[in-house]
């Protein structure tokens, strides 16, 4: 069993291009492109225009009309209180301060949604889509046609339908957030003092920009991070991929699988220690690549070892259900996969945005297994968020068992070995 598992190790080490390609080349690519473009590329996910649908609960009245209506409210007389048709006298209440304030803070939340949706309309980075209702703005979303939506219930609340895009969907909730919290100080504000609330408004609210100041919020990356995260990506879907399916066809084609499952060994253990035999490449490639970008040319993963080590156990595990679906793959292909594979793969991988950050397209690239791999990696190394990227390892899992379960079936068939 042993010998069987360490033949992929064996001939890492034989074949000194193997040796190259697998743990000089990613360093190399490291250190090239995380030097030549350090000025050259921005390695910041640019979020560009926000297309966002709204809809807006309809508060009753107009806050202009609410004033008026208050005005003369408190002009009555001592006792009295405004009805229904605007007419009143003394007794005739038909409505409480309760209720005034109730109509006037509904009035005062329409009026601040409506500012807030005429103020976003105003910036050049964003698009807003007035909807029907709240189906018609979730409905523009599910489309693509809007990238997130904001849906204004009365009293006051935001409900945020997130589109495909992370970033954008980010910013949308920071908005909403924004405005729920600028709201709730102005209310708060009104409430505690409302003469000096209202004497503030009337000349004109003060510019508080002097009160803010940037500051390094540490979610940042140099070109460096970037390619030391993207080079192990890379070699795991080039190594793991080629590797993987050639292992399977030249070993087919030298007649070594029929050999082997001509043994005693049981057929269905074999492919599952075929795919186990790779564990000691991904560890070492991962290995390599992490500590000498690293130590030597200064690149950062993630800021805390736990998250590192989460980090490398994914490398890791990517690239072993990345070799155990093209091994599957090398079983069935008659011809030296080779060529074909590397065409692939390396244009799959530049379409990825794995050699150069701007190179995307909209509606492809995101859905690339490379790109969805590398997304989630810098949401951890960048943003500290480890969610995406242990949803992305459930996947791998996933495709890794299923690979040797399949695996594990042909090879019980022996037409396949010929």
């Amino acid at each position: 069993m042993f010998e069987w598992m360490l033949a992929p190790l064996r001939s890492l080490v034989r074949e000194k291009a193997n040796l190259f390609f697998s743990l000089i080349f990613p360093i190399m690519l490291v250190a090239i492109l995380g030097n030549m473009l350090a000025n050259l590329d921005d390695p910041d996910t640019p979020v560009g225009t926000i297309s966002i649908a709204y809809f807006a609960e309809e508060a009753g009245e107009t806050f202009d009309a609410m004033i008026d209506s208050y005005d003369e409210w408190i002009g009555l007389p001592e006792g009295a209180a405004p009805t229904a048709d605007g007419a009143a006298g003394p007794g005739e209440v038909h409505e409480d301060f309760a209720a005034m304030g109730e109509r006037m803070e509904r009035a005062a939340e329409a009026a601040a949604v409506q500012a807030f949706i005429e103020g976003l309309s105003e910036h050049e980075g964003v698009e807003m889509i007035e909807a029907m209702d709240a189906e018609a703005a979730l409905a523009e979303v599910d489309s693509g046609r809007a990238d997130a939506a904001l849906v204004f219930g009365s009293p006051l609340r935001i409900s945020v339908a997130e589109g495909k895009d992370l970033y954008k969907n980010r910013a949308v909730t920071l908005i909403a957030q924004n405005i729920a919290h600028e709201y709730a100080a102005y209310k708060a504000a009104f409430l505690q003092a409302p003469g000096a609330f209202a004497e503030i408004s009337a000349k004109g609210m003060p510019d508080f920009t002097g009160l803010a100041v940037n500051k390094d919020l540490g979610a940042s990356r140099s070109m460096m991070d970037f390619y030391a995260v993207t080079a192990i990506v890379m070699i795991a879907f080039m190594g793991g991929g080629i590797g993987g399916a050639a292992r399977m066809f030249f070993g087919r084609q030298s007649g070594m699988l029929r050999r082997v499952t001509a043994s005693p060994r049981g057929r269905a253990r074999l492919f599952i220690e075929s795919v186990v035999g790779v564990l000691p490449q991904n560890i070492l490639q991962a290995t390599i690549v992490m500590v000498v970008s690293t130590v030597f040319f200064g690149a950062h993963y993630a800021k805390t070892m736990p998250e590192n080590l989460l980090l490398f156990c994914f490398f890791v595990l990517l690239g072993m259900a990345v070799t155990a679906v093209f091994m599957l793959v090398g079983m069935f292909v008659r011809v030296n996969p080779y060529v074909p594979l590397m065409a692939t793969l390396w244009t799959l991988l530049f379409m990825s945005g794995t050699f150069s950050k701007d190179i995307f397209i909209e509606g492809f690239s995101e859905y690339l297994p490379m790109n969805i791999a590398q997304r989630a990696a810098f949401d951890l190394t960048v943003f500290g968020r480890p969610e995406q990227l242990l949803v992305v390892m459930g996947v791998c899992a996933i495709v890794l068992a299923a690979s040797c379960v399949l695996g594990a079936v042909f090879f019980r068939r022996k037409e396949i070995m010929l």
